[in-house]
């Protein structure tokens, strides 16, 4: 391990057994620092999608934009039944709702880079201790450092997304570029092309089917 890289990782294990070493009882201690762990995996998480959408917003945006374009125009060749060009536009649609798509699962995994680093972390620091669990599944009886950490991460990063709008700072700073709303298409659905007819009320069905009676 380079030297550079060996005295930063000594700095963070310092830096995060503090916290697992802050109160007298373990137990507590243990929970304060897993907290306190899962908390820094979530703001580098968040972070980094901030970065990613600093760095790559203006593709993301012009790929949204592609899409509704697209799936407009489809829809509407449709309606006027140019097959060809509904083909042509549906194709594209297709490929700008994959660039989309994939986009976004990168942007989420992007988010968890953090949480393999952390439960290395911790296999070198609690790999030995086991928790008893009050009620043994099957010839489970103990878990590890894992089955607290994890339920942890996730608990955090729910809480952390309800307040972290209401960060001035911290919401200056994974702000990201503002692009003009109205150059957004409102995307059309079928039912907005091809509007369905009015269903009859109960009056009106009983009319027509005296009208048809007669």
């Amino acid at each position: 391990m380079p030297p550079i890289v060996a005295t930063i990782y000594q700095e963070t294990d310092a830096a995060l057994i503090f916290f697992f070493r802050l109160t007298a009882n373990p137990m507590l201690g243990y929970m304060l620092g897993i907290a306190v762990l899962a908390f820094v995996c979530v703001v580098l998480g968040d972070l980094t999608i901030a970065l990613a959408l600093r760095c790559n917003g203006d593709f993301f945006h012009r790929d949204s934009l592609e899409l509704v374009r697209m799936q407009n125009k489809s829809l509407l060749a449709l309606r006027a039944g140019d097959k060809k060009s509904y083909q042509a536009c549906n194709e594209m649609a297709n490929d700008s709702f994959g660039k989309v798509f994939f986009s976004q699962i990168a942007l989420g995994a992007s988010s968890l880079w953090p949480v393999p680093f952390a439960l290395h972390w911790l296999g070198g620091r609690f790999a030995d201790v086991a928790f008893l669990l009050p009620i043994p599944l099957g010839q489970l009886t103990s878990v590890g450092y894992a089955f607290t950490f994890i339920p942890m991460y996730i608990l955090v990063r729910i809480l952390f997304g309800h307040v972290r709008t209401r960060l001035p700072g911290y919401r200056l700073l994974v702000k990201a570029a503002v692009h003009d709303a109205s150059e957004m298409e409102t995307m059309l659905s079928m039912e907005d092309v091809f509007p369905s007819r009015p269903k009859p009320s109960r009056e009106g069905r009983a009319e027509l089917k005296a009208n048809k009676v007669c």
